[in-house]
């Protein structure tokens, strides 16, 4: 296997106003050229994660690793300056939301080009003009000079992934790129992000709630319950042979067109996570003793990493269950 472009060991990260940390000592890579997704819940850890390894999290967060590879270099060692050039050319952001995410009183184009020297502006604004056409807006060159009010959120997303792309990044992180717009607007932007990754040879970090997205685009998933990795492995694997009653009931939580959601989840509200042992144990239909007092260790099965006691019993419990865990199972 390649060296990783990204790698990330033990990451954590606490908001000081917080009891809890947010993100709980996770590790993972990502390829060159190829998608890892991360899912879970809200409050799962899943955006604190993509913006911690972006060094974007507000002073308000500790964030610790034992490092943050990207392309050799431990970046946080990295000064200002260096973050804002590696920002600027070697890694592509996209929020999630396309209305908060601007500054409605500038112009689109200034906005994307603020990041470049005024010598450069000139020349950028053009491969703009051309990225937005790519990214499929129409009269790109008028469009550059309109306000982010004029535009559909969309229309503002499509321009956001244009100017994610203008300093030639190889890694675009994707922080819920879709959830703000509508299905229509969802399914053509998930395609065009699966073609601009084989145009360009972009690695991407996606971040989603949503599995159905994340089946599209992503080579590897990694599945995130309360700041804790609790299974990774292969896409189609994952979502196919879940090892893990966390993952396997995210699954079934997701509504069918032609048939009512079969496992309702608790959000972390309601029922707040371990502290002790397993992080999902409040939660989970199959917790025996151990799962409140032993910890799970991230494994190997087969394909897949699981943090699960009773993970060679999930595959017959779906077979008895018609395809859901639930405390009856």
């Amino acid at each position: 296997m390649s060296t990783p472009l990204l790698s990330v060991k033990n990451l954590e990260v606490r908001y000081l106003s917080a009891t809890a940390k947010a993100v709980k000592g996770i590790s993972f890579e990502i390829q060159p050229a190829t998608c890892l997704a991360i899912v879970g819940e809200s409050g799962s850890g899943k955006s604190t994660t993509a913006l911690a390894i972006a060094r974007l999290l507000e002073n308000s967060a500790n964030t610790k690793a034992s490092e943050i590879l990207f392309e050799g270099k431990n970046i946080l060692n990295a000064s200002k300056k260096e973050l804002r050039k590696l920002r600027r050319e070697r890694i592509g952001i996209v929020f999630q939301d396309p209305i908060a995410s601007w500054n409605l009183s500038r112009k689109v184009g200034t906005q994307l080009l603020d990041a470049f020297d005024k010598s450069e502006r000139p020349e950028r604004r053009e491969k703009l003009i051309h990225f937005m056409e790519k990214v499929g807006i129409d009269k790109a060159a008028q469009v550059i000079d309109m306000y982010p009010y004029m535009l559909s959120g969309g229309m503002m997303q499509r321009a956001m992934i244009a100017g994610a792309l203008l300093g030639n990044p190889v890694l675009l992180i994707a922080d819920e790129p879709t959830s703000a717009l509508d299905v229509t607007v969802q399914a053509d932007l998930l395609h065009l992000l699966s073609e601009l990754r084989k145009e360009q040879g972009l690695a991407m970090l996606l971040v989603s709630h949503n599995l159905a997205v994340v089946s599209q685009i992503a080579e590897r998933t990694v599945v995130m319950y309360s700041g804790e990795i609790v299974e990774e492995g292969p896409t189609s694997t994952l979502i196919n042979s879940s090892k893990h009653p966390y993952t396997v009931n995210l699954i079934r939580s997701m509504p069918a067109m032609d048939q009512p959601r079969k496992v309702n989840l608790y959000t972390n509200e309601v029922r707040n996570a371990s502290s002790e042992g397993c992080v999902y144990a409040n939660r989970c239909p199959l917790v025996i003793p151990i799962c409140n007092s032993q910890k799970p260790e991230l494994q190997l099965i087969g394909e897949t990493n699981v943090a699960c006691h009773r993970h060679s019993e999930v595959k017959k419990l779906l077979e008895v269950s018609n395809g859901s865990i639930t405390s009856d199972s």
